[in-house]
């Protein structure tokens, strides 16, 4: 190893680069009037539409200082234990292993509508290293216990489960951040330790096909409406109005339990719809209202944070799923 087992007077660099990347962003974020929040943050539609990088990108942004500090802190304090313990390469493998896996599996199971920031995932993952670290090491709960920063741990792993089930937390999220965090701050102490089995293969290789799934079925639902409806979008965009309204059709087949599947759903009905009867009002720009842009859409008769809603009511909503749903 490149340090000495967990040297105090080591500064981690790692550990530093991320939480100030982090820093950097929120402070471009704020002089930026949420610019890099807009271009950052995952939303299943638009991950489904191709901005895939979201996926990665949503741990750099936050929803407000307090969220922001709470991860630099946890991130912060937890990095530089790790860093210490076994470098900055294992480090940088738990800390995007989590982010993808918390971000993948709220992605694949949540509604396609809720945006998804910040960087709890990365910071449960690198909470559940160490936890993962010290079980290792003493190989049951009550041992674990018994150490008084283990025990710690554990007290605050349950506050943590507790701000999990608040409304507008990402349960999900911190569940796939920690569980491959735990996996893998076992698998790096056996590592170190040079006793590493086939159970610690296996159950790497697990969350890391398990993570695969869910990212890609989060890109490509292809069971959701909002999936087709995406794909309408794209050939809309083209002018290929026959291969969108085939793609319409097919949604409407697929799961719309999710709200945002069901209003972009019915987004498309709306556009299609009235395509037919003013093509200037119900232009392009119209159509990819739902979908996320760096610079937001400028259109005098959009709420702000009504996407879907953004057409005159000229069109009984009643009606539009008549004749079978035929757009």
């Amino acid at each position: 190893m490149a340090v000495r087992r967990y040297n105090p007077a080591y500064t981690p660099p790692i550990t530093l680069v991320l939480v100030g990347s982090i820093v950097a962003v929120t402070l471009g974020d704020i002089f930026t009037q949420g610019y890099f929040e807009r271009l950052f943050y995952a939303r299943g539609i638009d991950v489904q539409y191709g901005q895939y990088w979201r996926m990665a990108t949503a741990a750099w942004v936050h929803a407000d200082l307090i969220h922001v500090a709470f991860n630099l802190y946890g991130i912060y304090v937890l990095g530089i234990i790790f860093e210490r313990l076994h470098g900055w390469r294992p480090l940088v493998v738990v800390y995007l292993v989590s982010l993808l896996g918390g971000t993948s599996l709220a992605q694949a199971l949540m509604d396609p509508n809720i945006r998804l920031l910040g960087a709890s995932a990365s910071a449960y993952g690198l909470f559940g290293a160490v936890l993962g670290y010290y079980f290792a090491k003493t190989g049951n709960l009550r041992e674990l216990w018994a150490i008084p920063i283990a025990r710690t741990l554990i007290i605050w792993l349950g506050v943590g489960i507790w701000i999990s089930l608040q409304p507008g937390v990402s349960l999900l999220g911190h569940v796939g951040g920690f569980v491959p965090g735990v996996i893998l701050g076992v698998f790096f102490e056996h590592r170190y330790t040079r006793d590493l089995d086939i159970y610690h293969w296996i159950s790497v290789s697990v969350v890391g096909i398990a993570i695969i799934a869910a990212g890609l079925f989060s890109c490509f639902p292809v069971t959701r409406s909002s999936w087709y409806c995406v794909r309408a979008i794209k050939a809309y965009e083209t002018d290929d109005l026959s291969r969108g309204d085939d793609l319409i059709q097919e949604a409407k087949g697929k799961n719309r339990a999710s709200s945002g599947g069901s209003l972009l759903y019915q987004h498309m009905l709306l556009w299609r719809k009235g395509r037919d009867l003013s093509l200037q009002e119900f232009d392009h720009q119209a159509l990819r209202l739902p979908l996320t842009h760096p610079n937001g859409i400028e259109a005098s008769y959009v709420p702000p944070h009504e996407p879907f809603w953004f057409l005159p009511w000229v069109i009984d909503p009643e009606s539009l799923e008549s004749g079978d749903g035929e757009p």
